[in-house]
Order: C-alpha cells, then sequence, then structure tokens
C-alpha cells in the first residue's frame, strides 16, 4: 500500500436535524477516520454534524484539515483546534479545494449546501475519466429520495453511466470504513 495519507473529505449540514443519531453516527465516522490515521478534510465548522465529525476526530493520529471561506472565518463558528486550517475566497473555491484534497467523499445528512457538493462530485465523476469515491451515508434512510431520483434519472436515460460516478449508498459508519479500505 502507498505510505501517502489518506484524505477523507466529509460533507454534511451545520445543523443537527431532528434525530440524535445523526450526531452520533457523524461523531462515531470522526473517530474511526482519526483511528485509521486518515486525515479529515472538512468544512471548519464546530456547529451540527460538522462539529460532530470533528469532535470525534483525534488530530494526535492524523491531521484535521478545515477549509473555510474568508466570510465565515469567524471564531464563533469554527472549530477550535484543526492541525491545518486553508483559507478560500468563498463557497465555491471551498467545495473546489476539499474535493480536489480528497481521495473518498463522505456525504453525511445536510441541506442545501451539503446537497449542492454531493451533486457537484456526481457531476464531476461522471465527467471525469479520474473519479473521486464517493460515499452517500444513508443514516436513517436520509438520503434514500436522492437515491430513488438518481436512478430514475439514469432510468430515464438522463445520466450518462450511473456506475461511473462512482455513486455507493452505505448505511452505516463500519461498512463505510470497509468499503474506504477494500479500495485503497
Amino acid at each position: 500500500m502507498n505510505s501517502k495519507k489518506i484524505n477523507i473529505c466529509v460533507f454534511c449540514g451545520s445543523m443537527k436535524g431532528n434525530n440524535s443519531i445523526y450526531c452520533s453516527e457523524a461523531k462515531k465516522l470522526g473517530s474511526i477516520i482519526s483511528k485509521n490515521k486518515w486525515n479529515l478534510i472538512f468544512g471548519g465548522g464546530k456547529n451540527g454534524l460538522m462539529g460532530s465529525v470533528a469532535e470525534g476526530f483525534d488530530s494526535s493520529k492524523a491531521d484535521i484539515i478545515s477549509i473555510i471561506p474568508k466570510n465565515l472565518n469567524d471564531k464563533e463558528v469554527l472549530f477550535p483546534s484543526p492541525n491545518k486550517k486553508i483559507l478560500v475566497k468563498n463557497l465555491f473555491f471551498r467545495k473546489e479545494k476539499m474535493i480536489a484534497l480528497a481521495d473518498f467523499i463522505i456525504v453525511l445528512p445536510g441541506g442545501i449546501g451539503t446537497l449542492d457538493e454531493l451533486l457537484d462530485v456526481l457531476s464531476l465523476n461522471n465527467l471525469s475519466k479520474k473519479a473521486k469515491k464517493l460515499i452517500v451515508l444513508n443514516i436513517n434512510q436520509y438520503w434514500d429520495p436522492l437515491r430513488d431520483l438518481i436512478y430514475y434519472l439514469n432510468n430515464n436515460q438522463f445520466i450518462y453511466d450511473i456506475k461511473k460516478s462512482h455513486f455507493n449508498f452505505i448505511d452505516t459508519v463500519d461498512k463505510t470504513v470497509k468499503f474506504i479500505k477494500n479500495n485503497l
């Protein structure tokens, strides 16, 4: 195996959602990412699922890298102790930087911003020869409606090739880690 550190990008909500399982699974994911000595790339926030992933992460085992738009560089909303903080011009450049650094991308529940990030990766993967491995962590069946929509689009031939998109719906953190290990 390559000695390069694996970078795991996590896209997720800056809110907690209406079920405590979202935060507990996000925290578990952060813990398991660091336990495997993989770097965490995330949006830098301390609130919601973003904060839960970071809270679970042990930065003595691997790096936690915050990608933050300059207009959101506010101590009140940022996770206080990343190993590395990268400031970018705006949300568009944050997404671009996070995707560029990632070896794997995991999408947890979230809102419009998370959906935008997920769909951008899907679009890029569909057009790219070197696609990113995309894991949609479908906690509590949160992403079922999106999965159904994507397959509906595919069945109606509005997506070139769903397999080319490296689009993986996985329902637990443990299965997500197994998928990553099997695809290193």
